[in-house]
């Protein structure tokens, strides 16, 4: 069964320090750590049960510690195209790798992700939720209606508008499926954030700030969601973490 279409299917954390990462997430969420052959390479990825949730990167020149999240497309030869046509950049053209192919685009306010296609369809499935699982991504953009306007010229998504205290919260759909969200930040470069799902926010925030992490907010509630916190890991990568309300 193939990767879902318009949907994240995979992740990465770009380290400097891969020690520093390897005992900080899974002190955190609850992750182990597997070696996985990569064409000549092996990779380190974390796990949970046999599942996987993230592997881990070096930094290419002058690249920042972060998160990296990865687009199922149809064709990433024909979107990444179209995403620079509508108005985004190309970071790294479509290239081969051992898995599939894939490219770097970045929204038009600078929000960098992956394009992916997989080269086993058959043997690729999206992982399943529950905790140690990527709930949700969500893109923090510098121009809202610039970068929700070229995500859906460039992939289809259809957006939704709800209204929140700190403004409007987008939600992403393909096919009527909610597949991510968007929000307007003036405080931070324009990113994609994952959301990790944890069985207790404030004990996982508790884990993540006294093994080297800086808390970015205290844990909070937002009603028919769950609880959260966003937290960076030791270099700085910045992710949120979310106990979802059943």
């Amino acid at each position: 069964m193939a990767y879902v279409d318009n949907g994240f299917c995979w992740h990465g954390i770009v380290s400097p320090s891969p020690e520093r990462a390897v005992a900080f997430y899974p002190e955190v969420l609850g992750w182990s750590v597997q070696p996985v052959p990569m064409g000549s390479a092996e990779v380190q990825t974390f796990v949970t049960g046999e599942v996987g949730r993230a592997h881990l990167a070096s930094p290419a020149q002058g690249e920042a510690p972060s998160w990296n999240h990865y687009l199922r497309v149809d064709d990433v030869d024909a979107r990444t195209k179209v995403a620079e046509a509508n108005g985004g950049r190309v970071q790294v053209p479509p290239t081969d790798i051992a898995v599939g192919r894939f490219s770097v685009v970045t929204s038009p306010s600078g929000a960098a992700f992956h394009l992916f296609h997989e080269a086993r369809e058959a043997e690729s499935e999206n992982a399943p939720g529950g905790p140690g699982a990527v709930h949700w991504v969500e893109l923090w953009s510098r121009d809202l209606d610039a970068d929700v306007t070229w995500l859906s010229a460039s992939f289809g998504f259809e957006a939704k508008s709800m209204n929140m205290p700190n403004g409007p919260y987008i939600l992403l759909e393909h096919n009527g499926v909610m597949r991510g969200g968007a929000m307007a930040t003036e405080d931070t470069p324009a990113h994609w954030l994952a959301w990790v799902h944890v069985p207790n926010v404030d004990e996982a925030f508790a884990r993540a700030t006294n093994h080297g992490g800086t808390a970015l907010t205290e844990p909070f509630d937002v009603p028919t969601v769950g609880r959260m916190a966003v937290i960076a890991d030791p270099d700085g990568a910045r992710f949120g973490i979310i106990t979802p309300t059943p």
